[in-house]
């Protein structure tokens, strides 16, 4: 574990008339002739203490008199309390650079310390309106008890992170006219930022502190209430003019994080640009959020023993985080006023900013969005998974930085493109998913096993970060970054029902695995004379009949201790040695029944928002990004290395990546 101090880039100077630290000693020329308090434990030598130039007195006072009261060296004292200023980032990040694209100035933002600064800017500036759509926002004086800082603290951007809450009030407070509309996700974690498992929903306590401080906000619709598995845009746009688009969340921890966004601003000389599309997409959003709240019960379950008759089985359990969340976030809803707030017919009362959308946009505006948005005159749509998935099968290069690579059909696109050598393809990836999702194991070794380059980000343990980009570059010109992961979650929708057709090259691997059980199925039903099911005809709802009968007759076999058995209305004969095939066949059923239901199927995803644009001097930016990190990872994660990680059969079950 390495130090949270290094060497500061520069030295304090001995000068006349000044209160030294670290003596008792008053300057000669100290025309008051104070004299500080006694220092209790002298700073190291080793450490070339110096005066330090305009503090006043009395402050130099109470810097020694606390540092005695710790019993440390005022070295250290301020080292502890100033080590924010001491952090060095492993990997700098690229300067922001800004060019125009479309309507609009658009600026690279890479890390915490650019991201949070340009967010305040654009919140204090704000002049009509601010709209916030985030996956985590959070504040230590909101609930720090839940979400800490896990090292945060030291890194530039922290305190802008810690003052965006507080600003928006203020702007709120300052301004009552003005518009200040937030969504926040809600769905139910299971664990605390402190890693205890503690059922709660996220933004809870955030959601109260927001709304009962005047800002106008509301959860985004969960699953159960026809929105999404979660809320996971991160995006602000203010007085309808600026935007900040990409990965970075509002959360205490955020700012650690190795992440990127870019700044979006409509041009002076423009009445309206690619904000408005943007502007747009948030307003989709937030009639949602209204019309759940109007429609829908805001969790799923009894929250009393006088409702549990309208549940049946486990459903009839009362679940304490539900009753919580209906007294911290519930009740603030339950009010005529937000309850009829959604009305198809006026939707004044969204009091939503009216947007001019570009109809030709240089800034292509993406998403994930569930088909429920048609209750509100929306469209639900998978035109990230579009995208990426047109640009993965065309382009000859692409460089990635991403939280999560795990959507099926674009690893075996990548993997087809890559072997072929069509597509010059690297990413690097977090190792912290391929650690607690051990699921996303199988397209890591996909992709390693064949050939695909691919590394861990290097993070810096020192402050529990993690790779939290969701960007790539593709020919060295195009820029896609927004809050998508590159998951089935992340990119697929409910926008239709059963199996997913275009998941072409994952559903022609998985027909290549079954007609070899089929095979094998065959030869062995041969053997006991049982008429062979698969054909070039056979339908699957038959595999599972089929499975039953021959397992049903196994288990008859076994238990009974008989020696016939039916299977498909026919009664067969079956010795010993027939009886162990038998169980072979079923268990080939069960195989190809499995296998067969790997297919992807069309199922509820996230909300997501992304970018995508043309620009070579911004692509640079992420480009050179790309290059320092890539060497970084050079050396990777103790265990990875680029080898094929291990799994077992409970690592093979569908999951949800958050962040």
């Amino acid at each position: 574990m390495q130090s949270n101090l290094a060497v500061i880039p520069f030295r304090f100077q001995h000068m006349h008339n000044v209160s030294f630290l670290g003596t008792s000693k008053p300057d000669g020329n100290d025309k008051n002739n104070k004299i500080l308090p006694p220092v209790l434990v002298e700073t190291p030598k080793i450490n070339d203490p110096v005066a330090l130039p305009g503090v006043p007195f009395l402050l130099a006072s109470k810097i020694i008199e606390a540092a005695n009261s710790q019993h440390i060296s005022i070295g250290a004292y301020l080292g502890a309390s100033l080590k924010h200023l001491f952090y060095v980032p492993a990997v700098p990040a690229e300067e922001s650079v800004s060019d125009t694209v479309g309507n609009t100035k658009v600026s690279t933002l890479i890390d915490g310390e650019q991201i949070f600064n340009k967010t305040v800017d654009f919140i204090n500036d704000a002049k009509s309106s601010v709209l916030v759509e985030m996956f985590e926002c959070q504040n230590l004086k909101v609930d720090g008890d839940i979400w800490p800082t896990n090292g945060a603290e030291v890194v530039p951007g922290f305190v802008q992170q810690q003052s965006l809450v507080p600003l928006l009030i203020k702007k709120k407070q300052e301004n009552p006219n003005m518009k200040i509309q937030v969504i926040l996700d809600a769905h139910k974690w299971y664990m605390d930022g402190n890693g205890n498992r503690v059922k709660h929903y996220n933004n809870q306590k955030m959601i109260k502190y927001l709304k009962e401080n005047g800002i106008d906000v509301v959860p985004y619709p969960r699953a159960a209430q026809g929105g999404a598995a979660l809320q996971h845009c991160k995006m602000l746009i203010v007085d309808g003019k600026k935007a900040i688009i990409g990965g970075m969340n509002w959360g205490t921890h955020s700012v650690a994080n190795h992440d990127a966004c870019v700044a979006i601003e409509t041009l002076p000389d423009k009445k309206n640009s690619e904000v408005d599309n943007l502007v747009a997409q948030f307003n989709a959003d937030w009639k949602l959020c209204w019309y759940a709240i109007r429609h829908t019960k805001m969790v799923a379950g009894p929250l009393n023993k006088e409702e549990t008759h309208l549940y049946n089985g486990i459903r009839k359990e009362i679940k304490q985080e539900n009753v919580d969340y209906m007294k911290i976030v519930g009740s603030l809803y339950d009010n005529p006023t937000d309850k009829t707030r959604y009305d198809k017919k006026d939707l004044s009362k969204l009091d939503m900013i009216v947007p001019n959308p570009v109809l030709n946009p240089q800034i292509k505006i993406l998403g994930t969005k569930p088909n429920e948005l048609s209750n509100v005159g929306e469209k639900g749509e998978e035109s990230t998974r579009k995208y990426l998935m047109d640009k993965i099968s065309t382009a000859s290069k692409v460089r990635g930085e991403l939280f999560v690579l795990s959507d099926k059909e674009l690893v075996e696109t990548i993997v087809k493109r890559t072997k072929s050598k069509e597509l010059d393809a690297e990413f690097i990836i977090s190792s912290e998913i391929l650690d607690e999702f051990p699921y996303c194991r199988k397209a890591y070794n996909t992709l390693v096993s064949n050939g695909v380059p691919v590394r861990m980000y290097n993070f810096d343990e020192r402050i529990n970060q993690r790779l939290h980009s969701k960007w790539a570059v593709f020919n060295d010109e195009e820029v896609l970054i927004g809050s998508t992961n590159w998951s089935a979650m992340g990119l697929n929708q409910n926008l239709g029902k059963g199996k997913r057709e275009d998941y072409e090259l994952h559903s022609a691997k998985i027909d290549a695995e079954i007609k070899e059980f089929m095979k094998k199925t065959e030869n062995f039903e041969k053997t006991l004379g049982i008429p062979p099911l698969i054909n070039d005809a056979f339908d699957y709802k038959d595999v599972s009949t089929r499975y039953k009968a021959v397992a049903k007759a196994f288990e008859t076999l076994k238990i009974d201790k008989t020696t016939t058995a039916e299977i498909d209305g026919k009664t067969y004969n079956f010795d010993k040695k027939q009886t162990k095939t038998l169980r072979t066949v079923a268990g080939y059923y069960d195989t190809i029944k499995k296998k067969y239901n790997a297919n992807e199927k069309y199922k509820r995803g996230n909300n997501e928002c992304a970018v995508a644009f043309t620009k070579p001097s911004l692509a640079a930016v992420f480009a050179r990004q790309f290059d320092k990190d890539w060497k970084h990872s050079e050396i990777e994660p103790e265990g990875s290395k680029g080898r094929v990680l291990t799994m077992d059969s409970s690592e093979m079950q569908p999951f949800s990546v958050v962040g």
